[in-house]
């Protein structure tokens, strides 16, 4: 994983990483384009106009997480040469790049769901308390809506430019604790918001939320 993306930013050839497309321009330069979406508008290469545009979704949603999918598109950064490109990748996608060059090394440290859930503390300790049952199922929904390959579970890349993920984020740990809340007393799926906030998993409407618990209730069918 990995190697395609560092080998074609050396050799100059167009590559994917996540949801961006990445050309070379002239002798040293680089395009890079976010998803295709209406007429493309050129973005300063400068990190609070990037970070600016890629903090939000497609929707209008805040991104807490930055591998999310449904980046804005319709956008393009140009950069003067290969250490401004991948710049430009690492506001976008932090770590991307560090991760990508550590895996292919082989130097890439992985940590597990086990054991991110049991270091949590306060108010975050619940989520320990999460089923096996609930720990699988909630990471294939939430990683399921991000670009990075959760390495951790044991998944593997099944499209160009993926990013490798060493360990949980954040937001899968508050899921983890919500849904640990939701094996005590089961809520029924309700219908998507789609403008619910991605990572409030208590809001009725969440789509995750939704999803885990539609999941939760054919396991439970098929169980009966």
């Amino acid at each position: 994983m990995g190697v395609e993306v560092l080998d074609a930013i050396a050799a100059r050839r167009p590559f994917r990483l996540g949801e961006l497309r990445a050309e070379p321009e002239g002798d040293r330069g680089w395009v890079v384009r976010g998803p295709d979406n209406g007429e493309p508008r050129e973005v300063p290469a400068e990190a609070s106009a990037i970070r600016a545009l890629v903090r939000f979704d497609a929707r209008g949603r805040y991104r807490p997480l930055s591998g999310a999918r449904g980046l804005p598109g319709g956008w393009f950064v140009r950069c003067r040469d290969a250490a401004e490109l991948e710049w430009v990748l690492e506001t976008v996608y932090p770590l991307a790049l560090v991760h990508l060059r550590q895996h292919a090394e082989g130097s890439l440290r992985v940590v597990g769901l086990d054991a991110a859930l049991a270091r949590q503390s306060g108010r975050y300790a619940v989520a320990a308390e999460l089923s096996p049952e609930g720990r699988r199922r909630a990471t294939s929904v939430v990683c399921s809506a991000c670009v990075r390959v959760p390495l951790w579970a044991g998944a593997r890349p099944a499209e160009p430019g993926a990013i490798p993920c060493p360990e949980p984020c954040s937001v899968l740990i508050s899921f983890c604790r919500e849904a640990a809340l939701w094996e005590r007393e089961r809520p029924a799926p309700a219908t998507d918001d789609p403008a619910a906030p991605f990572a409030d998993f208590e809001v009725e409407g969440n789509p995750l939320r939704n999803a885990y618990l539609r999941a939760q209730t054919v396991e439970a069918r098929g169980r009966a």
